[in-house]
């Protein structure tokens, strides 16, 4: 039987701001816009009817810090021609083998610095919509094997610690190759398939 919410007015006040958000975050351009207006109402909401559950510690600090420094390092890199080699090999979309390269690109990329980072870099190596749609799917499928490949990882740690679930890395990363390997072919695949 399912747990009912302490609080019926928070819960579903909290549920209609992000059904809400989700298609709004679909829809627009400019993802921080509808994401910075509905973490502002929930903490507005949260100020008015449960104030205590509001403090610092649910800042993910050290995930932060960590994406922050991986930005700086390799935006630094870039600018100094460090990564370069890495837009070389530039697709077009015109072959299987420029899609799964520079999906495979993207893939080991993401898991080797983050998938944000990873992007920024290699967007220039793609040379048309079906090439970036390829890099696409490479930095935002594959980045499942390393801790720190993607923000969305080092935030959903932070909080399974907070509840005290304990993760082995090992694992994690045995299973994440498992998974994003045939999900990032699959994907591209499709992609091959629906771009004609």
């Amino acid at each position: 039987m399912p747990r009912r919410p302490a609080d019926p007015t928070l819960f579903w006040s909290a549920t209609g701001i992000l059904l809400v958000l989700m298609p709004l975050l679909a829809l627009t351009h400019d993802v921080w816009i509808p994401a910075t207006v509905a973490a502002l109402a929930l903490i507005g909401l949260f100020a008015v009817r449960r104030r205590r559950a509001l403090r610092l510690s649910l800042v993910p600090w050290q995930a932060l810090a960590l994406a922050a420094s991986l930005f700086v390092l390799v935006e630094a890199a870039h600018a100094q021609g460090l990564l370069d080699f890495l837009t070389s090999p530039t697709a077009n979309g015109d072959s299987a083998g420029d899609l799964f390269r520079l999906a495979a690109l993207g893939v080991v990329s993401a898991n080797a610095i983050n998938n944000l980072p990873a992007y920024l870099v290699l967007e220039p190596a793609a040379g048309d919509p079906v090439a970036l749609m390829a890099l696409l799917i490479g930095v935002n499928l594959g980045p499942l094997i390393t801790p720190w490949a993607s923000l969305a990882t080092l935030l959903w740690h932070h909080r399974v610690v907070a509840l005290g679930v304990t993760i082995r890395w090992s694992r994690f990363m045995l299973w994440g190759a498992v998974a994003a390997v045939p999900t990032v072919l699959a994907a591209v695949l499709v992609l091959m398939l629906v771009s004609g």
